[in-house]
């Protein structure tokens, strides 16, 4: 998984049939009509961008009716595990949907609700037959809400949910409970071929029951510990699930939200989860997901946009974005970024859909060029307060906040850092453009409108920017130089092709490894 990138979609929101007209306001909460066979007919559409894995929400069935919360479009309602959500499609349809994503060399991700199902009433509820194997009141812990998150037996046994919409806690302790999930997560993966699972709630269930879980899931499972504390939220890497990255979620947020953010507290918490995890190069890397505002909420500074971004395809760990950040999505807290993306007709020529594919090739070049760029760990550095240097060889990227209109210093990387030999070409992956280093192999780097670096050797850079490069003035002349791309670079979209197929290869030698 380490070599993956993941495109995260929301199933009811991501692709319909287009005979369905119903307006679809992510206000309202209801089901907006998108199926596992319409993701099929758009695989072609996150291909292009060089993603080779997709998640998908949960597929199982959900409570019905509309709650004061809403319809359980999203999947996360689970009333019985033992069926499908017919809103999706059949088991016909999930199946054909993983033939799909294998054929096109891609891994799929299945997300997963083992913490809890979902009832509209709480102190009275009551578990059914309607709940499939759930339909034993021993199968639940005590009705209590959960008030204090400091006190670890609150958070695994208490419920979470409100007065609308209750999540009865499984007793996950129970022996029962347990040899039903862990028959159920190998049943699962093997009727679906999935290659990865995503597991919501992670801290709400004891550490304990997660090693036996994973092992008998017997793929990569990453899962939602939901919490800024690098000690506290590596502690579940140990039990044989690795977290999403939020230690490092929220000051990457903070550092590039604003042109005054503080990108030394990212540095530091950098540190911090290099210190405190087991392996972070097995994290699941983020920007934007479905609890959490997107990042284009805070600002529309495109350049403060496209530096958070990158951040999660050149540093440490597996590199998960979330579906309408390529269209420019904007949404804020739930239900409001879970927007339908056909609104935007599937645009593979906006700037952002391009610049993906961009970082996507050039995540592929590196991991081409070196064995050990997915399982090394980066070192990060600040050369200015509104600057972050990133080496994780072969790459070398340069994050900055300063904005559109903003203005950085010139960074000069020594050739101690990057291993750079004299008069070398660097290829920026993100313009196509060219730098060369000087007579000491160091070079010294500009900004163009506060836009993000991406370096890479040019013997290193594969496909990456085929077709030839432009050529900036070298550092043996001047400190640095921002250029433009002649018409002898390829185009954004002809780089797409280019990552399209790197990452084909990629995936096709990742198959023979496995």
């Amino acid at each position: 998984m380490r070599s993956r990138t993941v495109y995260q979609l929301v199933t009811d929101r991501f692709a319909r049939s287009s005979s369905t007209t119903s307006t679809c306001d992510p206000g309202a909460r209801e089901y907006c009509g998108g199926t596992w066979s319409d993701i099929s007919s758009q695989l072609s559409y996150i291909r292009g961008m060089g993603f080779d894995t997709i998640w998908v929400s949960p597929i199982v069935a959900n409570i019905g009716g509309t709650t004061g919360e809403g319809e359980a479009y999203h999947g996360y309602w689970t009333l019985n595990p033992e069926q499908l959500n017919s809103n999706f499609g059949s088991e016909t349809d999930l199946q054909s949907l993983a033939s799909a994503v294998h054929a096109a060399g891609m891994y799929l991700i299945v997300d997963v609700v083992i913490n809890h199902v979902a009832a509209t009433s709480s102190s009275t509820f009551s578990p059914s037959d309607s709940y499939g194997p759930f339909s034993a009141s021993d199968d639940f812990h005590k009705f209590c809400w959960i008030d204090d998150y400091s006190n670890q037996t609150d958070v695994e046994q208490c419920w979470l949910g409100d007065t609308s919409v209750a999540l009865p806690d499984l007793d996950t302790e129970s022996s029962v409970v347990i040899d039903y999930w862990n028959t159920w997560i190998t049943s699962l993966v093997s009727n679906y071929s999935i290659d990865a699972i995503r597991i919501d709630t992670v801290k709400h269930i004891r550490q304990t029951f997660w090693p036996g879980f994973a092992s008998a899931a017997g793929v990569y499972c990453v899962g939602e510990v939901l919490d800024g504390d690098a000690t506290y939220v590596s502690s579940y890497q140990n039990t044989s699930v690795n977290p999403f990255n939020y230690p490092i979620f929220y000051p990457l947020v903070r550092a590039f939200n604003s042109t005054s953010g503080n990108i030394g507290d990212l540095v530091t918490m950098a540190a911090s989860v290099k210190s405190s995890f087991q392996d972070p190069t097995l994290l699941g890397s983020f920007l934007n997901n479905h609890d959490n505002p997107r990042f284009e909420n805070y600002t529309s500074d495109q350049a403060l946009i496209m530096n958070a971004h990158a951040y999660p395809f050149v540093t440490d760990g597996i590199t998960f974005a979330y579906y309408g950040s390529e269209a420019g999505f904007s949404g804020g807290n739930d239900p409001y970024n879970r927007e339908p993306l056909w609104t935007s007709n599937y645009d593979t020529s906006s700037t952002m859909y391009q610049y993906f594919a961009s970082l996507n090739a050039a995540r592929s070049a590196a991991g081409n060029a070196s064995s050990t760029f997915y399982t090394n760990q980066m070192t990060l550095s600040q050369p200015s307060d509104s600057v972050l240097q990133i080496v994780k060889s072969p790459l070398i990227s340069l994050l900055t906040n300063v904005g559109s209109s903003g203005s950085a210093s010139s960074v000069s990387i020594s050739s101690s850092t990057s291993s750079w030999s004299a008069n070398q070409v660097i290829v920026d992956a993100v313009t196509c453009t060219t730098l060369t280093t000087d007579s000491s192999g160091n070079l010294a780097v500009a900004f163009d409108s506060g836009k993000p670096r991406v370096l890479i050797a040019d013997s290193q850079k594969g496909s990456l920017c085929a077709n030839g490069t432009s050529t900036s003035t070298s550092s043996a002349t001047t400190s640095a130089s921002t250029s433009t791309s002649t018409s002898t670079s390829k185009s954004a979209g002809e780089r797409s092709v280019d990552a399209k197929w790197a990452l084909c290869l990629l995936g096709l030698a990742s198959v023979f490894v496995l």
